[in-house]
């Protein structure tokens, strides 16, 4: 039994042996490569046995002998397959040429082939006549295929599906009425997860049957609408540009295409207008569309236009016939207490907060909104009655940097106030803010009755201005540079010019 012939293919099983033990002792860093590994070890075992059992005297046409030949063969042509699969389908495909081949379209290739080689040693090793096998194989597909059919069908979808790529993972998509991210893509199914975060299998033969609405495709950026009717009473004209404002400010929506405001219809109630913005993350699109919602009633509330419902029942509240007098009277006097507190008027008299009362406004702005900018012109002083804001100051570098933080009655604009300077710094709310609103001629129906204030408002001012450049002089920052001394009534004759005042 232990002739020379079986020492010799002993020596061959060996020598293959350390062969394939050298390759993937070269390839044990290249990642990819690790996935061969188990096919073409099993691979040149079983050709070793084999030839093992051929030295052994065993004959080549013995059933067991083909089968381990068969078994080798298998597993050569597996392992193949899995070379072919990172050599040209990742590699050269994939990385070189950056085609992207679908996976279903891979694991048919390998299928086929393997099929083929399977046909190919039924005919040649195991002498299986191909013939007979191709008639008993054809009714038996007639039969799967009909007790198959929705399952084929599904198949042959996502076949369709992968060549025409209506839809990639990761695409948000609106398929047989559900919506959502795609997650996976495979035979039979597409799976979507939801907004809910569920998720939906869609067969393929559904998906391939509706339409398919593609947010992704072929650029992220989506038109929303939202609808939104006001009183009769209120122009056109000036509506869409308040509405343009609050869309144009909420965050999320795309400045370019810019939102557009279009009159819709007149109904019943209301005249109604179609505000149509862009944004580029369809997954926000419901969070965008609850930021517009929440910046258009501060808007609104603000520029004075109302919101008109339908009443469905009527009730009957007794109210007294100065009941709005009362309420007018109530905020005047919240405001003369803000306005009392303020360092600037500490000069005014009682009845001089009052006249400047009467003309000052009580505004109010939602979380992260803009009160002021750098740079635009002003002439109005901001009280705030509640909540709380940042100042942000942008340097001659671009830089922005967060100068203060400012709360309830704490105050900012003076300079605009008094002398009509452009405004030094941006404002945005971080709460939602209460702030009064002081404008120029509200101080100057005081000023032309006691010119007096003017020197008192100049040393207010230059305490003011003083006081914050001494701050910003002990920091560290980009803006905490050394600057000159102010001097006495720097900003007095500006202040008396701006306000028409001849200086005396």
């Amino acid at each position: 039994m232990f002739t020379q012939e079986f020492w010799l293919h002993v020596a061959e099983s060996v020598g293959l042996g350390l062969g394939l033990a050298l390759l993937l002792w070269l390839l044990r860093n290249y990642a990819p490569a690790r996935r061969v590994r188990v096919s073409l070890f099993l691979s040149v075992l079983l050709l070793g046995v084999y030839w093992v059992l051929l030295g052994a005297g065993l004959a080549a046409d013995m059933l067991a002998v083909k089968i381990v030949l068969a078994a080798s063969v298998m597993l050569g042509a597996n392992a193949a397959l899995q070379l072919v699969d990172i050599l040209l389908w990742d590699y050269l495909l994939g990385r070189r040429r950056h085609i992207d081949v679908p996976r279903l379209v891979v694991d048919i290739f390998n299928f086929i082939a393997l099929a083929a080689v399977a046909l190919a040693l039924l005919n040649g090793l195991f002498n299986v006549n191909l013939n007979a096998l191709l008639v008993t194989s054809t009714v038996l597909s007639a039969v799967i295929g009909l007790a198959l059919q929705d399952l084929l069908t599904s198949i042959v979808a996502g076949l369709a599906l992968q060549f025409e790529q209506p839809v990639r993972v990761g695409d948000w998509v609106v398929v047989s009425g559900q919506e959502g991210r795609v997650i996976q893509m495979n035979w039979r199914t597409l799976t979507l997860r939801t907004r809910d975060n569920h998720h939906v299998i869609v067969p393929n033969s559904n998906v391939a049957k509706q339409d398919i609405t593609n947010y992704s495709r072929p650029t992220p950026l989506q038109r929303q609408h939202v609808r939104v009717g006001l009183a009769y009473q209120h122009p056109p004209g000036e509506a869409q540009a308040v509405l343009a404002r609050a869309v144009a400010g909420s965050e999320g929506v795309c400045a370019n295409p810019a939102p557009e405001i279009v009159l819709a219809d007149y109904g019943d109630f209301a005249i109604q207008y179609d505000l149509r913005y862009w944004i580029n993350d369809y997954t926000q699109a419901e969070q965008i569309r609850a930021a517009v919602l929440a910046r258009l009633w501060y808007e609104l509330r603000r520029a004075g236009l109302t919101i008109p419902y339908p009443i469905r029942e009527i009730t009957t509240r007794a109210l007294p016939e100065d009941h709005e007098a009362r309420r007018l009277e109530q905020q005047r006097r919240e405001v003369f207490a803000e306005l009392r507190q303020v360092s600037l008027f500490a000069p005014f008299s009682d009845e001089q907060i009052e006249t400047m009362v009467r003309g000052a406004s009580l505004q109010r702005y939602a979380a992260g909104e803009l009160l002021v900018r750098q740079g635009e012109v002003g002439d109005s002083l901001f009280v705030i009655k509640a909540g709380q804001v940042r100042i942000d100051k942008r340097g001659e570098d671009g830089q922005v940097v967060t100068v203060a933080r400012l709360g309830p009655d704490e105050f900012f604009g003076e300079m605009s106030l008094l002398t009509g300077e452009p405004r030094s710094a941006s404002v945005i709310a971080l709460t939602e803010t209460e702030a009064i609103e002081v404008d120029q001629p509200d101080l100057a129906t005081v000023i032309q009755t006691d010119t007096r204030l003017l020197e008192a408002l100049s040393n207010a001012l230059e305490t003011r201005i003083r006081n914050s450049i001494e701050k910003m002089s002990v920091g560290t920052g980009p803006l905490a540079e050394k600057r000159a001394p102010i001097p006495r009534g720097a900003f007095l004759l500006k202040i008396q010019q701006f306000f028409g005042v001849k200086s005396t």
